[in-house]
């Protein structure tokens, strides 16, 4: 989330405001989230890409967001997210050094998008100290990474002093540069310019919050009477033409930015879906704290621990006769799908450059010359001495594929026959496999006679044990990693076999095992799907990592089971129900009320 545009590209972001009030107004109420659980979201674990790509400090795991009641209000619960100073064994960065602090992040992809609307989320944040950095966010549905992605922020605390002082003139700021960071909220949007490119911003972000002429950032301040530990509401009206941003505190609705932002060709990522995000992180670029790796880069943590966050309820409402709200992955297509093929009859297709795109990985291939297998198009590349080569072709917003389980993935080659390469998927959570292709071998019945030949893949086998086919990225990618020099052309590519299956389709990324209801008070009906005819072993734990609770089942078929547990003698708490059976291992989260 690095919020970094040049000065050329902001005050191009200048013309984007329009001028003049909305003439618009709420409709009617499109989804809601009030977190009686979290079957909406996903819980994410691990440090991320140099600390989520920020230099953040915490290692996110699950056990530290829980639904539970919400103080002071009987009968309503929220999302609890807690950030705690701690050490330990499996608390450490991607290279494996030990960190000291521990948060949550959850996410709506695959379960929740939106596409226009009002957004209004109900939050109480934490005393951010120096380093805290709670937010709720959106990001686009999009395959495409950060910033092409486009990125909403709808509340952020924490921000440097140097950004909390040079707006402290207008929207409550006393101007006197004095402002602590429980007393400054702030929103941002992000999108890609191509005019933002440069040393200091080579992925090209364009961020309205970053404003050094102090001309539309409008962060609210309340001077001397802290915005922590109390429910801020904030909210987002989009539509396809412009983007408010507020907050309301003590029944005032304050904008963040002077005018609503609009939205043109270059932000056009915001025409597109997007799901929410939740987190409290520690440290990185937002805050003045420091760096993960670097201590030098700013000053140590001073965020009270533990931290808590909570969120109210988030809701989705019809703004000036716009919005829509997507559950689940998209719909999957049946038949034959189309990659790249001009004559071959499909049901459905890609369309290069609209839906889907062809990508070189690293500049690793050049255009060749070579001609078509059949039809007037095809792919012809040679390879550019860089010791390896790859390329895919990518689905524009993730593509649920999930009806070809128990189909293939068939294509046209023409390459030398000394030639080893792997034929590839990837999903939209980053999982990857690949099927090999030796060299002078024949597999899945391509002829290596350096003539075109065709290939078809189950893809039970292209897609290993961690692919989720309903958000895939990648539908077909070939790699190369021994450095032979060559050139070769594909061509015909697509997947068939795709059938309708009424069996309930799990991906690898989540936990298959339902809870209702939960919260729950003296009874609960556990359902589960196992893939192997096995014995079951249930274990009720609580946070501090005790069982408080050990059912083991007998014999059980693979496929959808249930049963329902009786919890009279389980003290009212949150808790982890952990159950494995010969084959995987898998938890889920639950709520003892009594």
């Amino acid at each position: 989330m690095r919020k970094v545009v040049n000065q050329a590209l902001w005050l191009m972001v200048g013309m984007f405001f329009c001028t003049g009030s909305l003439k618009a107004q709420v409709g009617a109420l499109l989804w809601q989230d009030e977190f009686n659980s979290l079957s909406n979201w996903i819980e994410l674990n691990g440090n991320g890409s140099w600390g989520w790509g920020n230099g953040e400090l915490q290692y996110y795991q699950d056990t530290n967001a829980f639904i539970a009641p919400i103080a002071g209000d009987p009968g309503n619960n929220g999302l609890h997210i807690v950030a705690k100073q701690e050490s330990g064994s499996g608390i450490v960065d991607q290279w494996g050094n030990p960190l000291n602090y521990t948060s949550a992040r959850l996410t709506s992809r695959s379960k929740v998008s939106v596409l226009y609307g009002m957004v209004e989320v109900r939050i109480s944040a934490p005393d951010p100290g120096t380093g805290g950095w709670p937010n709720f966010w959106m990001l686009g549905n999009s395959n495409l990474g950060w910033p092409q992605s486009g990125h909403f922020s709808l509340m952020e605390m924490g921000h440097k002093k140097a950004f909390r002082d040079l707006h402290d003139t207008h929207n409550g700021g006393n101007g006197q540069n004095n402002s602590a960071t429980n007393e400054v909220i702030a929103a941002n949007a992000v999108f890609f310019s191509e005019a933002s490119i440069n040393a200091a911003n080579p992925l090209g972000a364009g961020s309205l919050s970053f404003d050094p002429a102090d001309t539309y950032c409008r962060p609210y301040y309340s001077p001397g009477s802290p915005l922590n530990n109390q429910f801020l509401t904030y909210r987002m009206y989009w539509d396809p033409s412009n983007i408010r941003f507020t907050v309301e505190h003590n029944g005032i609705e304050n904008d963040l930015f002077e005018t609503p932002f609009a939205i043109d060709s270059v932000s056009r990522e915001f025409h597109q879906p997007f799901y929410f995000l939740a987190n409290l992180a520690i440290g990185g670029a937002l805050t003045d704290a420091f760096n993960l790796g670097d201590p030098a880069s700013g000053a140590p943590v001073s965020m009270p621990f533990p931290a808590e966050m909570v969120i109210d309820y988030v809701k989705v409402f019809e703004w000036n006769g716009h919005g829509t709200v997507h559950l689940g992955p998209g719909s999957a297509p049946t038949g034959t799908y189309g990659l790249f093929t001009d004559l071959t009859t499909v049901d459905d297709q890609m369309l290069i450059d609209s839906t889907g795109y062809i990508f070189v990985w690293e500049e690793t291939l050049i255009d060749g010359s070579g001609s078509p297998f059949e039809g007037t198009n095809g792919i012809s590349w040679v390879s550019n001495g860089k010791g390896w080569f790859g390329a895919g072709i990518m689905a524009a917003q993730p593509l649920n594929m999930s009806n070809f389980n128990n189909g293939e993935l068939s294509f046209r080659i023409r390459i030398p026959a000394n030639v080893a390469f792997k034929i590839g998927l990837t999903d939209a959570w980053g999982n990857q496999n690949y099927i090999e292709f030796p060299a002078n071998q024949t597999r899945f019945g391509l002829q290596r006679d350096g003539q075109w030949g065709q290939a078809i893949i189950p893809i039970a086998d292209l897609r290993g044990p961690a692919i989720d086919l309903s958000m895939m990225q990648y539908t077909f990618v070939i790699l190369e990693e021994n450095g032979v020099s060559t050139n070769f052309e594909l061509d015909d590519i697509y997947w068939k076999g795709g059938v309708l299956s009424n069996e309930e389709y799990v991906p690898a990324i989540q936990s298959s095992m339902r809870c209702s209801p939960n919260p729950a008070n003296d009874k609960i009906e556990i359902s589960w799907i196992q893939k192997v005819t096995s014995s079951n072993s249930f274990s009720l734990v609580d946070l501090q990592g005790k069982s408080v609770k050990e059912v083991e089942t007998k014999e059980l078929s693979a496929g959808k089971n249930a049963m329902e547990w009786n919890l009279s003698e389980v003290p009212a708490g949150v808790y982890m129900l952990l159950r494995s059976d010969a084959k995987q291992s898998e938890h889920t989260r639950i709520i003892v009320l009594h």
